[in-house]
C-alpha cells in the first residue's frame, strides 16, 4: 500500500497534514487500509508544485503516523519495502505499462467528456490533465528510481504544471463560467 501511495503524492490523505481519508479493516488480527479522495493525488491537493512532489522522498519518516513509521522502525522492514518498490516500478514502467494504462482510460473516458453538458471542464482541459498526468508518472517513475539507488539528485520537471490535473478551487468550473455555488439537491417523494 505504502510503495503505491507514495509514488502517488497523495497530501490528502494518511500521510498528510489532516491524516485522513482512509479506513481500516481487521481481519484475523491483521489491519487492511481502505484509502478514499485520491482526486487530489499526484500532488495536486493544496496546490504543490511539481518539482517538490515529483521528488517527494520515498523514504520520509512520520513518526506521529504508526502505520507508516514502523516500515523504518527496522533495516528488513525497510529494505522490504523498498524491494516492493523496486517491483512496482519494474512491473509499470519496464514495458510503458502504466503510460498505457493511461492512454486506454482516456480513450474510454474522452467520448463522455465530449458528450456531457455539465461536465466540469472543457475537453481540451481534459486532454491537458491527461498530458500533464502522463508527464507527472513519467518523471515521478524516475525519481523513485533514482532515489531506490541512493541518488539524490532531484528530477528536472520542466514545464509541468500539476494544476492541469485539477485543484481543490477547480471542482466545479464549466467552462470558463465558475460554478461555486452549485448544488445536489434530493426531493423526497411526495405523499399521495
Amino acid at each position: 500500500y505504502f510503495a503505491v501511495h507514495n509514488f502517488l503524492c497523495n497530501g490528502d490523505s494518511y500521510t498528510g497534514n489532516m491524516i485522513h481519508n482512509y479506513y481500516l479493516h481487521e481481519k484475523d488480527g491483521k489491519l487492511g487500509m481502505i484509502p478514499w479522495d485520491y482526486n487530489l493525488a499526484f500532488g495536486t491537493f493544496q496546490g504543490g508544485n511539481a518539482s517538490s512532489s515529483v521528488n517527494d522522498s520515498i523514504d520520509k519518516v512520520l513518526s506521529d503516523r504508526p502505520m507508516q513509521a514502523w516500515i523504518y522502525s527496522d533495516e528488513e522492514y525497510t529494505e522490504q519495502y523498498h524491494a516492493l518498490f523496486a517491483d512496482f516500478i519494474e512491473q509499470w514502467f519496464t514495458d510503458a505499462e502504466l503510460e498505457q494504462l493511461i492512454a486506454d482510460t482516456a480513450s474510454m473516458i474522452r467520448p463522455y467528456i465530449e458528450k456531457d453538458p455539465s461536465k466540469f471542464c472543457t475537453t481540451e482541459e481534459f486532454d491537458k490533465g491527461v498530458q500533464a498526468l502522463e508527464q507527472f508518472v513519467k518523471l515521478r517513475g524516475e525519481s523513485v528510481i533514482r532515489q531506490l539507488e541512493g541518488n539524490t539528485t532531484a528530477v528536472e520537471t520542466g514545464n509541468l504544471n500539476l494544476s492541469d490535473m485539477g485543484s481543490m478551487d477547480r471542482g466545479f468550473e464549466d467552462g470558463n463560467q465558475a460554478r461555486s455555488d452549485y448544488r445536489f439537491t434530493w426531493d423526497s417523494p411526495k405523499e399521495p
